[in-house]
């Protein structure tokens, strides 16, 4: 199954995007524009259950909304998961929102650095909220506690509110990564998030992989409060909290299947380990994101089904058998939306490039370009010549800023190694010209949220194509 090009296709001089004619989009509401397609948000979690439930029977998707939350698609995505996971009081209000107006029970894993008090509450008191609307069982919140302060703060809530929440403590396993491969790495010794494990003997005594005091390095410096072991201990002993299970996270967008298979083994081993420590009272073991889309086509990617196999691996090697919560933003969305941009002008300069400025900015509307050097595949959507002439162009955005450019500086495949991008060029089957459409390919994920006005900018508007309501086309921003 291709995630990036089965909504693309040309009906003679056309481009169709979910069958959907991106001239009529444009023509109608614009640019810069993003349109999104619920069909293919359907599709991807109904792949990503099937292939990780094919391998671990007992899994459940979330979807992480801090990578999109328009309202509008977490409600479609609402009709289709088990979880959200949240990090705020807006993305829980919006959840609590469409809960009520769907009366579906779904659960939610409150997993931030640092909860507020009102969050904190929030959470704890959802189950009631939801239950009085919901005539069915209750819908569970999570609390994932990120640190010792943060159980110190959720412990004090709990007390002031007379409730036992269920919590998970997030575990950061400490194994050895390649930053540079792994830009949004977070299991990593130096990660800022979750709790690390400090007593690795146990685990490489545990394990059956040769190599695994290579990249499960001995810790330089263990935390008097922040370990994992003293977290997982302190809360199963509260008479405030409900231990239930252990949230890990190995990061977003990982493309080395190596990483998931040294993360999976970490967390399996720790969580036998500290469950034969407190009588097997956890029960959920959430496994948190990373999973990857393939923005460069260099085919190097790993699958959801080669990670899936990971996983039931290490979950038989370690002798658990827990509740698999697996959350899912970018994968879910990505290749769900596209931007639409129109050149506003063209320019040259000395050393030969032709130059197209759109009216769109990387810093507003494709922020990953920047931060994580994303490269994102370009259509030109009109006027396309049958003759097979090529240009090359560099396409950049409308701010005054030298960054403002959608191609990165540099793009490597972290398993093959090989430089994808080598030059700042993107080729077109023809020469552009001012009033050309531009369709930016896969940026469903981690785009709209950054939205903003910038440099005095609109922000783009986003559109919605859902074949199941009435009206299939819907402006929704």
């Amino acid at each position: 199954m291709n995630h990036n090009n089965i909504l693309f296709r040309r009906d003679r001089d056309t481009i169709l995007f979910d069958d959907v004619n991106l001239r009529n989009i444009e023509t109608k509401f614009g640019t810069p524009t993003y349109l999104f397609s619920a069909d293919q948000i359907r599709r991807n979690i109904k792949f990503l259950r099937e292939k990780m439930l094919e391998y671990n029977p007992q899994t459940s998707i979330a979807y992480s909304m801090k990578n999109n939350i328009i309202p509008e698609i977490c409600t479609i995505i609402a009709d289709e998961v088990d979880y959200f996971e949240t990090t705020s009081m807006l993305e829980q209000k919006i959840v609590e929102k469409i809960i009520l107006e769907k009366k579906k029970n779904i659960h939610i894993v409150s997993t931030n650095i640092y909860k507020p008090d009102g969050l904190i509450k929030e959470v704890i008191e959802y189950p009631n909220i939801s239950s009085s609307e919901i005539n069915s069982a209750k819908c569970h919140s999570f609390l994932a506690i990120d640190s010792y302060h943060d159980l110190k703060n959720i412990v004090k809530a709990a007390q002031r509110l007379g409730v036992k929440p269920k919590v998970l403590i997030r575990v950061n396993p400490g194994i050895k990564m390649d930053i540079e491969e792994t830009i949004f790495a977070s299991a990593n010794i130096s990660a800022k998030c979750a709790v690390v494990i400090s007593n690795i003997k146990p685990i490489i005594k545990a394990s059956n992989d040769p190599t695994i005091k290579i990249w499960l390095p001995e810790r330089q410096f263990k935390p008097e409060f922040d370990t994992a072991e003293r977290l997982v201990k302190e809360a199963n002993e509260s008479e405030h909290l409900d231990l239930v299970g252990l949230h890990c996270h190995l990061g977003s967008q990982i493309t080395n299947i190596e990483y998931f298979d040294r993360f999976f083994e970490v967390v399996t081993r720790f969580f036998k380990i500290m469950n034969e420590e407190i009588n097997d009272k956890m029960k959920i073991l959430d496994l948190g994101g990373g999973y990857p889309v393939d923005y460069a086509h260099c085919e190097c990617v790993p699958t959801i089904e080669d990670i899936s196999k990971s996983l039931s691996k290490n979950i038989k090697n370690s002798g658990i058998n827990p509740e698999i919560i697996i959350e899912s933003g970018r994968f879910i969305t990505a290749n769900s939306g596209l931007l639409l941009s129109k050149i506003t002008i063209t320019k040259e300069n000395s050393d030969g490039h032709k130059i197209a400025v759109l009216d769109l900015s990387t810093y507003s509307d494709l922020l990953d370009v920047l931060t994580a050097q994303w490269s994102y595949n370009y259509s030109l959507i009109n006027e396309l010549p049958d003759s097979d002439q090529k240009a090359t162009w560099r396409l950049v955005g409308g701010t005054n800023d030298t960054l403002d450019q959608l191609t990165p500086r540099i793009v490597k495949c972290s398993n093959c190694k090989e430089q994808i991008i080598e030059k700042k060029e993107i080729t077109f089957p023809r020469e552009l010209v001012i009033g050309d459409i531009i369709a930016v390919k896969s940026v469903g994920a981690y785009t709209t949220c950054f939205n903003s006005n910038y440099c005095g900018r609109s922000k783009p508007l986003i559109v919605l194509k859902d074949s199941t309501s009435k009206q299939q086309i819907l402006r929704i921003r």
